[in-house]
């Protein structure tokens, strides 16, 4: 069907030059409307221009067209309309081709409109499936995890078995090379035996072998070892080297090495071997004594101890060792001394030699006790006494049972169970006794029926102190008599006193407040101090400070030779007392020595001490005191000490010295009657002299009397009080020879069996033996230490060798264990307990008391007060039961109240100075009056009495500090050489 256009082509063919008009006008109107689609489409996908949608033969068509000719006018129309034709073509194309663009910017922009639901939903899904994977991803990572830990749990427990291993293995390589080391000296060894064996060497090619093809150390080398060590304290790790030396000299070769844990193993044994010599002294025992005494080293405490051994023909003496302990109480002492015999009657039964491991035996052969006069040595003594009897009791108690047979022992029981029951305290009691208290019950019932020589014969046990401690602790008490002489004669000018630095600035800048009292109280004078600062000076205990060589070296050029000052600073025994005898010696040379060293400084001064010593020297009153005490020194402890430790001694018990003792304190009689024995023109050592020998020095006895006849009456009076509290000191001390004692009681034979040394000068040298060697040797054991001084101490060295092989291979053995055993560590851990628990019971105990004094501080902060007498009197007055009436608690609280808020020192500080109800009723009506009056005194603006006044409390000097300071320290080398 033809279209609109093809009809309106029809009709134009017979109108041509409209048509042609009109064709122009819309071929012009199609141009425009190309070039603007060309325009707006230029940059995007471009529509096709006319000539690309146009036809090549249309444009010649065309071309004809435009070109009209003048020839057939209907062949002009036809192409004409095949021109118009074509055109509507291309807008039909171009009208398509539109239409097609619309339809995809239609489709674009739908697209676009759906794109971001579609991107969320695209988002959506890979979201999901990714959130998906992770879960997947983290259960495979959760998987994995327990995979690596179960892996790092095996490589673990493979490092440790293979840790274990290696170690096993590396243990088996240093055996196998240990053993592969040795393996050439076996060889050389067997070499040499085999040589030996054949006699393919010559005789004199001797060689001695260290150890035996078993490893063991022969006997022989073990005792030249414990010889070396422990005799001449030979270094563990040089006894080796030492014994190669010796056996050189000899033309002997020795062969293989001893280590220093095998040369310790080998003192420990001779140690034990020490112990079983004492357990086999005690075969032939008649008694045994005891000493002991105790020490601080290092904070921390140890005991000694020794044992005498009595034999018809002779005495044995046994170092017993040293030994820690938690504290220096009796109870504690006595443990350790029970202790100690518990463990050498062990050791002997494990060992075979004998045949009960009790020991009784060692306790009932016990018949004395040495130790100096400390009370808790004394009390020990009681301690060890009633040991003993009740060990004794329970020994005769077993002996009767044994000796019954059972119906005798029935009847016993039946008979004496009556008595019994009512001495324990009634059925109940009777039921909780051990079978040990019954056998002593039946033992002391054996003891009564003994007369009463057997029974003093059976509990014999004496006591006796050192000679030495009596000595010294009678020097003591002279000394303190010279203090009290000048406080009894304050008209005498005394010793010039000799403050530390800081008691010396408190003193001077001070003067009459209660600081320089203070610092003048703790402040301290005299000839005993004046040596003990000139022992600081010329022979400190510490050998690198002071001015000792200078002193020497001066003393040698003045005197020609040379002169050591006894050693006060280690206060040695008479020490003191010697110092002085040298200070009054040599006086002015000791004086003009300081003045030497004063002019040798730089400063051209003498420090504190120096200038306190000097001071000493030049004054009178001290120069009295260093007579008094040279004089006493020369007639009593002189000639006393001679006969205690000289060479010439007459007895060598101490239980015989009584008589010695009595002609001490007769001859002090004689000296307080006579002081002209020694301070008379004719006094001589035959009248003054205790024992009537020449003096111990001549030379100080006559600068002493040359001293003293310059101030003779004064010097005498000194003298006399000197000796007469000394004496009052020798009574104290010499108690066990009082007329009436045991030991007055106790017969010769008694005596003997009870054999003592005069001085406790054993336990005094352990100490000083176990300081020096430990400083020397810090990493060795008390173990090591006990082992080696017994060793030593109690000549086991002979006893050693009667031993047989099976009881030295039984001492290595038993030497082994204890060394494996860790005793040493366990008693260390053992001390660092007691001290904590010490230490929380302290705190506990602080805590209570704090308490305690809290509550009673409360009690009187809430009572009120009785300011008034008026009160007082009506409140005394009360009767007993009535309202009102004031009971003692009450009085005690009042008193309470003043004593902290009332007047100074109205209440005495400690409350058993206050008496009963009476004597607490005088005192607080005493401190009512006293408060009183002082609230009177400051109304009226005066000074209460007791408190410090205004002029008073504003200087600058106080005495808080003052506590701190110690007037015995001041002279210590920081304050001395600063």
């Amino acid at each position: 069907m033809p279209n609109a256009a093809d009809s309106r082509i029809s009709v134009s063919f017979g109108k041509h030059k409209r048509t042609s008009k009109n064709d122009r006008a819309k071929r012009t109107a199609a141009a425009r409307l190309v070039r603007t689609t060309k325009y707006s489409t230029s940059h995007s996908n471009p529509a096709p221009s006319d000539e690309e949608l146009s036809d090549p033969d249309d444009d010649k068509e065309n071309d004809a067209v435009d070109r009209p000719t003048p020839s057939d006018p209907l062949k002009k129309q036809k192409k004409r309309a095949r021109t118009l034709k074509s055109e509507v073509d291309k807008f039909r194309k171009k009208a398509k081709y539109w239409q097609e663009k619309a339809q995809q910017s239609k489709e674009r922009e739908r697209r676009l409109d759906n794109a971001p639901i579609e991107r969320e939903n695209d988002l959506r899904e890979v979201i999901k499936k990714q959130y998906t994977e992770i879960q997947e991803k983290n259960g495979k990572i959760e998987g994995l995890e327990q995979e690596v830990e179960r892996q790092r749990i095996m490589e673990e427990n493979t490092k440790k078995s293979v840790q274990i291993r290696l170690e096993e293995y590396q243990r088996q390589i240093h055996a196998l090379k240990a053993k592969t080391s040795r393996i050439p000296g076996r060889l050389t060894t067997a070499a040499k035996r085999i040589a030996r064996t054949y006699n393919n060497k010559a005789d004199e090619e001797r060689t001695f072998f260290l150890k035996n093809s078993d490893g063991v150390i022969p006997d022989e080398a073990r005792d030249v070892f414990l010889d070396l060590v422990s005799m001449d304290a030979v270094p563990a790790n040089k006894v080796t080297r030492v014994f190669k030396r010796i056996a050189g000299v000899f033309g002997i070769e020795v062969e293989g090495n001893v280590s220093r844990r095998s040369v310790g193993r080998i003192t420990k044994e001779g140690g034990n071997a020490s112990k079983l010599q004492l357990i086999n002294s005690l075969k032939d025992a008649k008694g045994i004594t005891l000493s002991g005494d105790g020490m601080t080293h290092k904070n921390e405490t140890y005991e000694s101890k020794f044992a005498t051994i009595i034999t018809p023909d002779k005495k044995l003496q046994f170092f017993l060792g040293l030994k820690m302990a938690v504290n220096h109480t009796s109870e504690t002492q006595l443990a350790g001394w029970i202790e100690t015999t518990e463990e050498l009657f062990h050791l002997a039964y494990q060992s075979g030699l004998i045949l009960e491991d009790d020991a009784r035996v060692f306790w009932n052969l016990v018949t004395g006790f040495h130790s100096d006069h400390a009370a808790d040595q004394k009390k020990l003594f009681e301690l060890l006494k009633k040991w003993k009897e009740q060990l004794e009791r329970e020994v005769r108690g077993e002996q009767a049972i044994k000796q019954l047979t059972d119906n005798e022992y029935a009847c016993l029981i039946f008979q004496g169970s009556q008595v019994l029951v009512q001495k324990v305290g009634g059925p109940a009691a009777w039921d909780t006794l051990s079978t040990k208290e019954l056998i002593r019950d039946i033992g002391e019932a054996e003891f009564e029926k003994l007369s009463e020589g057997e029974k003093a014969e059976v509990d014999l046990i004496l006591w006796a102190g050192c000679c030495m401690h009596k000595e010294m602790n009678a020097f003591k008490g002279g000394c303190i008599g010279l203090d009290e002489y000048w406080n009894e004669n304050p008209h005498l000018p005394p010793p010039i006193l000799l403050p530390n630095r800081d008691n010396a600035a408190a003193i001077k800048q001070a003067a009459g407040t209660e600081a320089a009292k203070r610092a003048t109280a703790r402040s301290e004078r005299g000839a005993i101090k004046v040596a003990s600062l000139a022992g600081a000076i010329f022979r400190h205990k510490d050998r690198k400070w002071g001015q000792q060589d200078t002193l020497r070296f001066y003393f040698d050029q003045k005197l020609g030779f040379n002169l050591a000052f006894p050693d006060t600073s280690n206060t040695r025994f008479q020490s003191h007392a010697e110092a002085c005898a040298l200070i009054i010696t040599h006086m002015d040379l000791f004086i003009e020595f300081l003045t030497y060293v004063q002019h040798n400084k730089g400063s051209g001064k003498l420090n504190h001490m120096e200038k306190n010593v000097l001071d000493g020297l030049n004054d009178p009153a001290t120069r009295q005191e260093f007579c008094v005490i040279t004089l006493y020194w020369l007639a009593i402890s002189v000639p006393y000490m001679r006969e205690i430790r000289g060479p010439q001694a007459k007895e060598d018990n101490v239980l015989k010295l009584g008589s010695l003792h009595q002609q001490v304190i007769d001859h002090i009689d004689v000296l307080i009657e006579e002081p002209e024995r020694l301070l008379g023109p004719d006094a001589s050592a035959t009248r003054g002299s205790l024992d009537g020998h020449c003096w111990e020095r001549p030379d100080a006895f006559y600068a002493a009397q040359k001293h003293a006849s310059q101030q003779l009456p004064q010097v005498r009076g000194l003298l006399v009080h000197f000796l007469k509290k000394a004496k009052e000191s020798w009574l104290r001390f010499m108690s066990e020879f009082e007329e009436g004692g045991a030991l007055s009681r106790a017969t010769p034979e008694q005596i003997e069996r009870a054999w003592m040394e005069k001085t406790n000068d054993l336990n005094e040298g352990a100490f000083g033996s176990y300081r020096q060697t430990s400083r020397m040797n810090p990493t060795m054991s008390l173990d090591q230490y006990n082992a080696r001084q017994m060793y030593k101490f109690n000549q086991t060295s002979a006893y050693l060798h009667t031993l047989s092989p099976e009881m030295r291979q039984w001492l290595r053995k038993i030497t082994r264990t204890q060394d494996e055993s860790g005793a040493n560590r366990q008693e260390r851990i053992h001390m660092a307990q007691h001290r904590q628990e010490v230490a929380d019971k302290r705190i506990t105990k602080d805590l209570e008391r704090r308490e305690k004094r809290q509550a009673a501080a409360k009690a009187v902060d809430a009572i009120t007060p009785i300011l008034a007498l008026t009160e007082l009197d009506y409140r005394v007055s009360r009767a007993q039961g009535t309202a009102g009436y004031f009971p003692v608690p009450e009085i005690t609280l009042q008193l309470k109240w003043h004593k902290q808020h009332g007047v100074k020192d109205a209440v005495p500080q400690t409350e058993s100075a206050w008496g009963k109800r009476e004597e607490k009723m005088r005192l607080l009506r005493s401190a009512i009056e006293k408060y009183a009056d002082a609230n009177a005194s400051r109304c009226m603006g005066e000074p209460v009495e007791g408190r410090l006044s205004n002029e008073e409390e504003i200087l600058d000097v106080t005495v808080e500090e003052l506590d701190g300071f110690d007037s015995e320290c001041y002279d210590s080398e920081e304050d001395y050489y600063t």
